[in-house]
């Protein structure tokens, strides 16, 4: 395995995990009645399992599409760290820091994925 094949695995896999994770602990498990159970939040649930699915599958073999989940995802992740500062907003996808540090994580290991699937071999 290339190093480019052993980030997209460990990238897949934690990007995957969160959104089944999130999911089963709000959708299933959690309350009814909750701030966090927006179209938005489910859309980016569903975002994060189809394109975290992309670069998981990258990581057993090439695929073209990972040039195009990973700017996607990058974009998606910036958008939650910017979201996380505006206090007045009860829904938005990070409500603790616990998760806007594994945001973050997320956020720079796809901006080496990126880096890396663009450096000439």
């Amino acid at each position: 395995m290339n190093l480019i094949q052993i980030v997209s695995l460990g990238l897949g896999l934690l990007i995957i995990g969160e959104a089944v994770f999130l999911f089963i602990g709000i959708y299933i498990t959690g309350k009814k009645e909750n701030d966090w159970k927006t179209g938005f939040n489910l859309n980016t649930l569903l975002i994060d399992a189809a394109f975290g699915a992309i670069i998981l599958f990258n990581a057993s073999e090439t695929m073209p599409y990972i040039i195009f989940a990973v700017p996607v995802l990058i974009v998606t992740h910036l958008f939650r760290e910017i979201e996380y500062f505006k206090l007045d907003k009860k829904s938005r996808f990070l409500f603790n820091q616990q998760m806007f540090v594994v945001n973050s994580i997320k956020l720079a290991g796809l901006a080496g994925l990126l880096i890396l699937i663009l450096l000439p071999a």
